[in-house]
């Protein structure tokens, strides 16, 4: 009726009670890997999606093209993250926090060409901008040993960076971490190097530069400084030094000696430099016996 007071709700019996009680670890668990309708819509604040691109499967376990899954593996091991499957995302998932900052790992499920499926996915449920994205993948423009941060750009022919720029990020601004596997040698295709491990000398190389190491902390130095102060840092270490020019050798003067541009004395004109003094023409006339001299003092 009008004016009435609601009802209070009915006490919860206890049978309902214990069913609350008991299933409350599988919701947690739930809402982590995505399932069900409590982790929709979950925004923690500042909080980053940390992907690594790879391929599922033990067949491509430790090739060049899953050197994001490898680093982010290690990440998660040295920061006390653990992973569990987020079926809903097609993706492995991780929740944790680096230095502070809130984070969700991810290593999509999808295989490489489907990636952005997935992170897509990831983005949407919890919230996170694109401002909020890194992605750590293999790049062969890079150097063995060598690590490189960016900001934008377009994909490099990198099919799961070309998949998250098409679902995810059209102005292809987000932070990337590219972990150098390098060219491969003459006469061996793009398909078969990204897709063998490393060889043993690269190995060693790996491991004597410690890039795994410096690859996560290229991510910490993300979440800690911002993109701008880690690409000053983390590029300018990596980068290669430019050939320097040979300097110019010194003109060495001719021994020969020049030919005089000074006119000969014998040539009229210098005659006429010479105290640029006018030609005197002489015309001596015999008439009549009689010497006339006449003098002409017209210059030439």
């Amino acid at each position: 009726r009008r004016g009435s007071r609601p009802r209070a709700p009915a006490p919860m019996g206890l049978l309902a009670v214990v069913r609350k009680v008991v299933t409350a670890p599988m919701r947690l668990i739930e809402r982590v890997r995505g399932h069900g309708s409590a982790g929709a819509g979950v925004a923690e604040p500042g909080r980053w999606l940390l992907v690594g691109l790879g391929n599922p499967g033990s067949r491509f376990q430790g090739t060049r093209h899953n050197a994001g899954f490898d680093v982010l593996d290690i990440l998660a091991r040295t920061e006390g993250i653990s992973w569990t499957d987020a079926a809903r995302h097609r993706a492995k998932v991780g929740v944790g926090k680096i230095a502070g900052v809130p984070v969700l790992l991810a290593k999509p499920q999808t295989y490489m060409n489907l990636s952005g499926e997935s992170v897509r996915s990831l983005c949407r449920w919890y919230k996170i901008p694109n401002s909020n994205l890194l992605v750590v993948y293999d790049d062969l423009d890079t150097a063995v040993g060598a690590i490189k941060l960016k900001g934008k750009g377009g994909h490099g022919g990198h099919n799961g960076i070309r998949n998250i720029i098409d679902e995810v990020c059209g102005d292809k601004v987000f932070a990337r971490v590219k972990f150098g596997i390098g060219r491969p040698k003459p006469g061996v295709e793009v398909y078969d190097h990204v897709l063998t491990k490393f060889g043993d000398d690269e190995a060693t190389e790996l491991e004597s530069k410690g890039t795994w190491d410096k690859a996560c902390d290229a991510v910490r130095g993300v979440l800690v400084n911002g993109l701008d102060k880690a690409m000053s840092a983390v590029n300018t270490e990596h980068k290669v030094p430019k050939p320097q020019k040979e300097p110019k050798q010194p003109k060495v003067p001719s021994k020969e000696p020049k030919e005089s541009k000074v006119p000969s004395k014998e040539s009229p004109a210098a005659a006429a430099n010479e105290g640029d003094a006018p030609a005197v023409t002489v015309d001596a006339n015999v008439r009549d016996g009689a010497n006339k001299v006449e003098m002409d003092s017209t210059p030439l």
